[in-house]
């Protein structure tokens, strides 16, 4: 978070998602697994999550976003990779066209513009890598929206 400042530079491990063009960077620590699936997660009878079980293993729910950062209710043919976060109290996995590791590299965070932020806001900041802005956001701020609407 930048506190007030309009840039900061920020080195470390990162990880790039993206969701069609939706594109986040998330702090290395804040993944627990990822891996990749061969068959699209059943629906189940809650809105917009699904249920995945590699061979053998427990079934998990699984959340796949839009480019809008909002839950679809039906699961995207194009996302092959689960990523599971760092987080004890839930076990809840997001679905992902891409995932890149960024080891040890330096990035210029940027606030968002003042009109694009607010109280409600789960990002406010962004990088630009390859040419294109990639926001950033906490695995905390990714859970908190995921389990918003669910009492």
């Amino acid at each position: 978070m930048l506190k007030g400042a309009t840039s900061s530079g920020m080195r470390g491990n990162f990880v790039l998602l993206r969701a069609d063009s939706l594109r986040l960077l998330l702090p290395q620590q804040d993944l627990s697994s990822t891996e990749y699936i061969d068959s699209a997660p059943a629906a189940t009878t809650e809105a917009c999550v699904f249920s995945y079980a590699s061979q053998g293993a427990e079934p998990r729910k699984v959340i796949a976003l839009s480019e809008q950062m909002q839950a679809l209710d039906q699961f995207p043919a194009n996302r092959f990779l689960l990523t599971q976060l760092a987080d004890e109290q839930h076990t809840l996995s997001f679905a992902w066209n891409e995932m890149r590791v960024l080891i040890d590299v330096e990035v210029q965070q940027r606030a968002l513009p003042t009109v694009m932020q607010g109280p409600q806001a789960l990002i406010d900041s962004y990088v630009e890598l390859d040419g294109e802005p990639v926001f950033c956001m906490s695995a905390k701020s990714m859970l908190a929206r995921a389990f918003a609407g669910q009492g």
